[in-house]
């Protein structure tokens, strides 16, 4: 886990650095962690009466003895955040052997596959206490910390569920559930992955200021663990952000583009509607109808998180229907004009509209445009018939139907050439959708189900 200050004394003055509790406790178990013969304490450090501001002879020992071995000309006697000292220690805490770490209760916890979630265990259970929420958050949080979890800490994490004896039933199915999503989307999507420090600093938000929290605010039909692994999830797969069997297709494309480029809104939002019922999202002001937040919706029609965000966000800017089931396909839809608005006001700039509602597109300057706009880092949402991605009706001309109109977002340029149409898209879930999925998807088809595009760069 990532140090707030520093650890240690100033060799040259003797002066004691910051010295916060968990984050000497952190130096204390990565110290331990490490065999003496690379410069480790191998477990010779106690985290008895650590006291805040003051780092102890012991410590500050063997902070320069670490140094002294590995940096030779900078023995400072501290630690640095985010400093090479820290990202030393904690490489070789990673990689040493089991008999290196810190005692631990070896008749209930089997080996430990790795040094995240020993580490963060260790420290929530430095005071001989139970296991509580809080605490098991705090190791959740030290998978998530370096913005990737990998095979051996989901291991870990259900190993902690099974394992722990004081663990309450709440965070025991915490953890289960993470560690599920997680191997189910390293299976269908990769591994879970932060794509930036922004991504993981608002991990870190969601799990200090939601997943510690309890109660279920003002959405009664929603758990709160749930709608939190859900965002936590969407954060590394945004992708996941899915309408399924609701009519959402227009916010599920504007927050899809949302959480790859302002995350901390998305979860801000998230949160807020979850425990206010009314939220912001950019300069967006939500509060969707109170009968929206009664709704229980079906998991196979649309998971809880995506009904808290995409319906409240479409219910709260409907101004004549009430969009509070997921079978409601016309309170559902979203207008090019409603869609430019949403974009603007989350932030985005030169936002473009050329959609025709009435007609498709009947050249191809409009397509040509949207692949352009893509390929200047324009996030460019695509107005089309729903049909067309379908491999056994992508060939049918344009519907006349209003409900069959689909919002989906750009992920590739569109290649026309040849006569046929292929490009990448966001739909349902699905954050890399070839089209045509198979076979061939001639230009005059496409240009039958395509109405054109709104694009805003962030």
């Amino acid at each position: 886990m990532p140090l707030r200050a520093r650890v240690g004394r100033h060799a040259n003055t003797g002066a004691h650095c910051q010295n916060w509790v968990d984050d000497q406790l952190e130096v204390i178990l990565l110290l331990n962690l490490i065999p003496a013969a690379d410069g480790g304490a191998q477990g010779g450090l106690t985290h008895d009466h650590v006291v805040a501001g003051i780092a102890s002879d012991a410590l500050y020992k063997a902070i320069l003895r670490f140094q002294k071995q590995h940096f030779p000309a900078q023995q400072s006697g501290f630690i640095d955040p985010a400093g090479p000292v820290l990202a030393r220690m904690e490489m070789l805490a990673e990689r040493a052997p089991p008999a290196a770490a810190a005692p631990r209760p070896s008749e209930q916890w089997g080996e430990f596959k790795s040094g995240s979630v020993q580490r963060a265990l260790h420290k929530a259970l430095t005071d001989g206490s139970q296991l509580t929420h809080e605490r098991v958050v705090d190791v959740l949080w030290s998978t998530l910390s370096n913005g990737t979890v990998s095979t051996s800490e989901l291991d870990d994490l259900q190993m902690v569920a099974d394992k722990s004896r004081t663990i309450a039933p709440r965070s025991k199915a915490l953890l289960t559930l993470f560690v599920k999503e997680a191997r189910d989307k390293r299976r269908a999507l990769g591994p879970y992955q932060l794509a930036t420090q922004r991504h993981i600093d608002v991990a870190g938000f969601v799990c200090d200021f939601f997943l510690k929290h309890s109660g279920r605010g003002q959405w009664l039909t929603l758990d709160r663990d749930e709608v939190g692994v859900g965002i936590l999830m969407r954060l590394a797969y945004p992708g996941l952000v899915d309408q399924n069997q609701a009519s959402l297709c227009g916010p599920a494309a504007f927050l899809f583009s949302e959480l790859q480029d302002h995350p901390g809104y998305y979860a801000s939002f998230a949160i807020d509607m979850y425990e206010k019922g009314t939220a912001r999202l950019g300069g967006l002001s939500i509060t969707p109808n109170a009968s929206v937040r009664r709704y229980s919706p079906p998991s196979w029609k649309i998971a809880p998180v995506d009904w808290l965000t995409m319906a409240s966000l479409r219910d709260s800017e409907n101004w004549f229907v009430t969009y509070d089931t997921a079978d409601k396909e016309f309170a559902g839809a979203t207008t090019p004009f409603e869609l430019v608005w949403w974009f603007n006001k989350a932030g985005y700039s030169d936002v473009k509209d050329d959609v025709n509602l009435v007609r498709h597109q009947r050249d191809t300057d409009n397509m040509d445009e949207a692949s352009r706009l893509f390929s200047a880092g324009y996030r460019v949402c695509l107005l089309i018939d729903y049909e067309m991605l379908q491999t056994s009706t992508q060939a049918d001309s344009g519907s006349a139907l209003a409900e069959d109109r689909h919002w989906v977002v750009l992920r590739s340029r569109i290649d026309r050439s040849g006569g046929n149409v292929k490009m990448t898209i966001f739909t349902w879930g699905e954050a890399n959708r070839e089209v045509p999925k198979s076979g061939v998807l001639p230009l005059d088809d496409f240009l039958m189900n395509y109405y054109g595009y709104v694009a805003g760069k962030p």
